[in-house]
């Protein structure tokens, strides 16, 4: 996870928000399994909790991105997460080397039209089965399920093609460009800052319905901070981009793997 980034030798900082006072052996225990203890002088592994009061609710997403643009110039990657997904040293590696082939392929000012995104995964273990020795056998045909993109035909209801031809025999679009996270590095976002219709060093809230505004017309407002105010055409409009050949490595855990038992089901 994360703190496999430190051993890998980067210097990581990571800042929770929460709204839950935990508990002293919490912490403590939070702290253990945090450490890294990788020599380097670049590596490094810091974790700090910032506490908000309950009334935030769902507006707890939102101050990372005053953090992210507050501190812009002091690192590389910034990754926004929600803290159920699992992002190792290959995601964050693998985003930087999209992200450097996009810009080589397109140019530096047209690369901030575009941003390498993720998809989340779940395993479809059996329900109801207890895993031992003698019913291992019923783990064998457990797979990867992309739950938010089971739309068939695929290419025409789960994936998209890239529009521009440069990118196009490289690169795809997922049609449900939800990621619960997002990774930007410190250029992107300060081109974001500008962009036109984007501005996303402003937090603001996710789109309703005018006649019944607590209703959102566009996801909720984690959806909003995550996705939708960044790839909404509407809104920042930049293009999602997965790679075909690499899209193995920017695929995550759903930690929770629920979501699969929704597939086929309404609601």
């Amino acid at each position: 996870g994360i703190r496999d980034l430190c051993y890998a030798g980067s210097k990581v900082d990571i800042v929770i928000y929460t709204t839950v006072v935990y508990p002293v052996a919490f912490i403590d225990m939070f702290n253990d399994r945090m450490r890294c203890n990788n020599p380097s002088s670049n590596a490094g592994l810091t974790t700090t909790m910032m506490l908000k009061p309950n009334h935030v609710r769902l507006h707890l997403v939102d101050y990372h991105r005053q953090l992210f643009y507050d501190r812009i110039d002091q690192y590389d990657v910034f990754i926004y997460t929600e803290d159920d997904i699992r992002i190792s040293p290959t995601t964050v590696a693998a985003y930087l080397h999209e992200t450097n082939r996009v810009e080589s392929i397109v140019g530096s000012q047209h690369a901030t039209d575009f941003n390498v995104g993720i998809v989340r995964y779940e395993y479809d273990f059996p329900e109801n089965v207890v895993i031992t020795d003698k019913t291992r056998h019923a783990t064998e045909n457990v797979t990867r399920v992309y739950w938010e993109h089971l739309g068939k035909p695929i290419f025409e209801k789960a994936v998209d093609k890239v529009e521009d031809e440069a990118l196009s025999p490289y690169y795809m679009s997922m049609h449900l460009h939800h990621q619960g996270m997002y990774l930007a590095t410190a250029s992107l976002l300060k081109a974001w800052k500008d962009r036109e219709n984007c501005k996303f060093d402003e937090i603001r809230d996710r789109p309703s319905n005018p006649k019944k505004p607590s209703q959102p017309t566009e996801g909720t407002q984690r959806v909003w901070m995550s996705s939708q105010m960044l790839y909404g055409g509407r809104h920042c409009g930049v293009k999602q981009l997965l790679p075909v050949e690499n899209f193995g490595q920017l695929t995550v855990l759903h930690l929770p793997n629920k979501n699969y038992r929704r597939v086929g089901k309404q609601g």
